[in-house]
């Protein structure tokens, strides 16, 4: 099955989620020109690397067919990251979650 089979994954901190940004755009978007993904398995990996470990994060599951922007998925030497280069909209977000229950949820859609 290809990369373009499966759910998305963006960690942000929770108070710029709730925010309320529609379309969702981190700061990041200006300086790399994408939004960074992770897939299920790296997620928690990807919150100790770049989080402070008391953050107050929530994870997105974003439903890939739900996006209006490209995906590109990047080889890294920790595997696959999908970069969304535009918009997230809130529509395409089917769950906020914390860190720890995404490994849980379903990789595949």
């Amino acid at each position: 099955m290809s990369d373009d089979a499966r759910w998305l994954f963006h960690i942000v901190e929770r108070a710029r989620w709730e925010r309320g940004d529609d379309p969702y755009l981190p700061e990041s978007f200006a300086r790399e020109g994408f939004v960074h993904c992770s897939y299920r398995d790296s997620v928690a990996e990807s919150a100790a690397l770049y989080f402070a470990k008391d953050a107050d994060l929530v994870v997105l599951e974003i439903d890939p067919r739900l996006l209006a922007a490209p995906i590109d998925v990047a080889r890294t030497p920790r595997g696959p990251m999908p970069h969304v280069v535009g918009a997230i909209p809130r529509g395409a977000v089917t769950a906020v979650l914390p860190v720890g229950a995404v490994a849980s949820r379903a990789d595949r859609r």
